[in-house]
């Protein structure tokens, strides 16, 4: 074996040249990383998964194994609801908003790399009214959780917020009255809407948290006076 070269001196000019080289390397290193994860793709692929036609048998071709197959459906179905059911109560106003944002900005991404690129336009239409949802709950939850905002802006986002869902769904209805019913868009646009629905529900709980919240951070409690008969 050939012996190592031998290590040159190190000078407070070499330091600095080799600080700059590492800098320069790990800069690098995390553009390709953020490259190579494309969170929307991941996103858009999970939900492509779940793109599966379910088909319910005939009665005279009914089994055990097939009603297995279709209680197990439910039991999922069931789950799904389960995890927007436990945001219903009042004091659940953070993970409600949290849970808003998330799933307009997953719907949004849904819709743009699943839908075939001759619905791009009107697909892009509808979309703008989920992105400016996005926004108007995105500035209701910093507004709420930083004590910037008061009741009626509070309400205000809210309703604006609740009012692009609402113009979004009816665009995406009619997109969808115009959509081969075996045609994938069809599915993926099926399943958008009835995610909307569900969105438009958690939305007014998120309202009814609203009111709750200032109730409890702004108005006085509600303690009888000592000339109160």
């Amino acid at each position: 074996m050939s012996e190592a070269a031998p290590r040159p001196e190190t000078t407070t000019g070499d330091e600095a040249a080799f600080d700059a080289w590492l800098a320069a390397t790990d800069s690098a290193l995390h553009q390709k990383v953020a490259v190579a994860m494309n969170l929307d793709a991941g996103r858009a692929q999970i939900f492509a998964a779940s793109l599966t036609t379910e088909t319910v048998p005939a009665m005279e071709e009914e089994t055990p194994g097939q009603w297995a197959h279709l209680e197990a459906v439910l039991r999922e179905a069931a789950n799904s609801i389960a995890h927007w059911v436990v945001l219903a109560g009042p004091h659940t106003l953070s993970q409600q908003l949290t849970k808003a944002i998330s799933t307009t900005r997953t719907m949004t991404v849904v819709g743009r790399a699943l839908l075939p690129d001759s619905m791009s336009a009107p697909w892009g239409l509808a979309a703008d009214f989920l992105t400016e949802s996005h926004l108007h709950l995105t500035q209701l939850r910093g507004g709420i959780a930083h004590r910037t905002i008061g009741r009626d802006e509070a309400l205000a986002l809210h309703a604006r917020a609740h009012g692009g869902v609402t113009t979004f769904q009816a665009a995406l209805q009619h997109t969808l009255a115009a959509t081969p019913p075996r045609a994938k868009a069809h599915l993926v646009m099926t399943r958008l809407l009835a995610t909307t629905e569900m969105l438009l529900l958690l939305l007014r709980w998120n309202r009814e948290s609203i009111e709750h919240f200032f109730d409890d951070s702004d108005r006085p409690s509600h303690v009888p006076s000592a000339n109160h008969r």
